[in-house]
């Protein structure tokens, strides 16, 4: 008669042990890896930090409002995810102040079937919706052009992920909507910045040369060298790309330069500097642009026009849960058949169903 061996199993857990042990050694591993990687970085980056501040002049911003006609523009999107397919809603929205008046063009829409690229759908859905933030303020400035300033909430400089993105017709569009705002802003002595609140780009370490001795990006870096209410100088991120031996096909596709620099505006330890756009022909207002955003951004270091922008133009899986809820009703009343708006596997709850 055959006798099988019982398979070993290593570290075989106790029958009766609790699953919490394996919370227990997630939280062990994460405690170790993050607080020890941390610990013996931080003489690194202290150093490059020091650098940075002795080879390039860091410059106190004050909170002083210069402009008082100023306007925030922001874009969001919302996926509504059916078994058959899903759609995204993009819209763009521009906020006034002092006046708290509220701009928009009509939302679009997008659809793609489950079989299709869930990678091409979330490239498509970027690129229209940064076209259509600048499409939104070409707009606004033609019918409110007594604007003193245009705070854009994402960048006016695009690095390589644009070109791997959707297709060239979007691209495209993507490419034209910040030209013609650019030179609208320029024919109409519009000041414009493009504010990235959370940027991930290499440009100012690209800059100074540094990208060997890092992997951090700038915002990480720029958080441990800047001060509250510092910025750091004027540089050109296209230069920085092409220091770096990288492509710069959307900054060489632009015609008029943009420059940006960092700037922190807020003593919160945990919101690293933000990014600021400015092309060519605001460069002459880059003092009062670094002080508006920083009298502004209160304690979440974002300017308060692009924060209300944001909060007007926000659509929660709420809201698209209630508008689904209303769809079912049209469709069954219709049909009495509801099975095509079955929802994608895992998102029936927050949908109501």
């Amino acid at each position: 008669m055959l006798s099988l061996e019982k398979p070993q199993i290593i570290n075989e857990p106790k029958r009766n042990e609790p699953f919490q042990s394996l919370r227990l050694s997630m939280r062990d591993l994460l405690l170790k890896e993050v607080a020890e990687n941390i610990v013996s970085e931080q003489p690194e980056i202290a150093a490059l930090a020091e650098r940075i501040r002795s080879e390039s002049p860091i410059y106190p911003m004050s909170k002083h409002e210069k402009f008082i006609r100023v306007v925030g523009v922001d874009a969001g999107s919302q996926i509504l995810p059916l078994a058959s397919r899903r759609y995204a809603v993009i819209s763009a929205l521009a906020y006034s102040l002092p006046t708290g008046s509220r701009f928009f063009l009509q939302p679009e829409i997008i659809m793609i079937s489950n079989t299709s690229s869930s990678k091409l759908f979330d490239a498509t859905i970027n690129l229209r919706r940064e076209a259509k933030l600048y499409e939104t303020a070409i707009q606004f400035l033609e019918q409110t052009p007594e604007t003193e300033l245009l705070l854009v909430d994402g960048p006016l400089c695009f690095s390589d992920w644009w070109k791997l993105s959707g297709g060239h017709k979007d691209r495209q569009r993507l490419i034209d909507g910040v030209n013609k705002l650019l030179k609208i802003c320029r024919d109409c002595d519009v000041v414009v910045a493009g504010v990235v609140k959370r940027p991930s780009a290499r440009y100012f370490i690209y800059h100074m040369k540094m990208q060997a001795d890092t992997g951090l990006p700038d915002s990480s870096l720029l958080l441990q060298t800047l001060h509250p209410g510092e910025r750091t100088d004027i540089f050109s991120p296209r230069a920085a790309m092409q220091q770096a031996n990288r492509s710069s096909d959307f900054m060489d596709a632009l015609q008029v330069p943009v420059y940006s620099f960092y700037g922190r505006m807020t003593r919160e330890w945990s919101i690293p500097p933000i990014r600021v756009d400015l092309p060519a022909h605001s460069l002459a207002s880059i003092d009062d642009v670094a002080d508006y955003c920083y009298a502004s951004s209160m304690f979440s270091g974002i300017p308060l026009p692009i924060l209300k922008a944001d909060e007007a133009v926000k659509v929660t899986r709420s809201f698209v849960a209630e508008v689904y809820g209303e769809i079912l009703g049209k469709v069954s009343r219709s049909t009495g058949e509801v099975r095509g708006l079955a929802p994608y596997w895992g998102e029936g709850r927050w949908m109501g169903v």
